[in-house]
């Protein structure tokens, strides 16, 4: 698979942002068809983007591309599935590009939830294991909380399209297992035709996606040997982590809540990520007057308290997405941090904000 030129060249982390978003806007217009053009453009002017800076996929951020979708979703509900189900790979970029040209299933998976950043600013992927089932969640960043729903639709919709590039004639879809923890929508029949062959599961206790395992290790269907590594040490440029800002501890706070997954990152695992050693990270830190250990803690506050605030997920499942092994560390290490219990935050903020949760 070649790409076009203009994706072999290296650009900024805004460059490709801004390309990647007008794949998506061009192939939202092409699902809205004819009839939804009236309805493409009102969105358009609603978020400041114009038809030139599609064509020249320009000037156009990720933000901006989530406006447009949240006023197309309130005519057109179930736009995520039907854009999402005929995407491909290449839309992503560069991080496609790597993904389709990696030498397994699994390590295509890895790069691409290692390089999400790139794509999307709302929720990150995560692979786990369960017997001899691989399992993907979508882990919402806390800006987004509110979006869960169609956030799982994004993530499962574009993970099950992944997969069917990926493998190839060697995709069944008779063994993927699809579980959502919300009721079925009023547009369930576009679930159904967009997950077609696979096992539908509404109300379920987490919204997680299955597949068997062994597909990992599966190779890549028309893989390009090599190619893997030249597109991703350009995703490693575009990120930028080893860049000239001095503000370490925004950078720090900036991979914690963007971190792939539910897993914080020891001070080993991000001073790799920031292409420094755990001795330079620590002393940046210090002579900032911070340490790693006190913003590891301060991030999982700060999402803490939005996850308390504004979504009806229980203790022991904030305590899991934070990293906690149990419950009675998280409330703990909350108390401590804030004086009260979880459980006696989400009701004062029920009662100041007056909300229902």
């Amino acid at each position: 698979m070649t790409p076009a030129n203009d994706t072999l060249s290296l650009a900024s982390h805004g460059a490709q942002e801004s390309r990647i978003a007008a794949n998506w806007l061009r192939r939202l217009e092409r699902c809205l068809g004819e009839e939804g053009a009236s309805l493409f453009r009102s969105a358009l002017r609603e978020t400041g983007i114009s038809q030139g800076d599609i064509e020249r996929a320009e000037n156009i951020q990720q933000a901006q591309l989530d406006q447009v979708s949240r006023v197309i979703r309130t005519e057109v509900p179930d736009i995520t599935l039907r854009m999402f189900a005929r995407a491909e790979l290449i839309d992503l970029g560069l991080t496609g590009y790597a993904a389709v040209n990696s030498g397994s299933v699994g390590r295509a998976l890895t790069v691409l939830y290692k390089y999400h950043s790139l794509t999307s600013d709302r929720y990150n992927d995560q692979l786990e294991f369960a017997d001899g089932d691989a399992v993907i969640t979508a882990i919402p960043l806390f800006s987004h909380l509110r979006d869960i729903q169609n956030i799982v639709e994004d993530s499962f919709t574009g993970n099950w399209r992944s997969l069917q590039i990926l493998l190839g004639a060697a995709f069944n879809p008779a063994k993927v297992h699809i579980y959502l923890q919300y009721p079925a929508p009023d547009y369930i029949s576009t679930y159904q035709s967009t997950f077609l062959g696979a096992s539908l599961n509404f109300e379920a206790e987490h919204s997680e996606l299955h597949f068997p395992r062994s597909w990992l290790a599966c190779p890549v269907d028309h893989a390009v040997e090599g190619m893997e590594d030249v597109y991703t040490a350009m995703c490693e440029r575009v990120l930028g982590w080893g860049d000239n800002s001095a503000d370490t501890v925004k950078q720090v706070r900036r991979l914690l809540l963007g971190r792939p997954g539910r897993k914080m990152y020891r001070l080993g695992e991000a001073a790799e990520q920031l292409r420094l050693s755990p001795s330079q990270l620590r002393k940046r830190l210090y002579r900032a007057g911070s340490n790693f250990k006190n913003l590891v803690l301060e991030t999982r506050m700060e999402l803490a308290k939005h996850y308390l605030a504004d979504t009806h997920l229980s203790v022991q499942e904030i305590a899991y997405l934070l990293d906690y092994s149990q419950a009675p560390p998280f409330s703990r290490a909350f108390k401590a941090h804030s004086e009260i219990s979880p459980n006696h935050y989400r009701k004062l903020h029920d009662s100041t904000n007056g909300t229902q949760m």
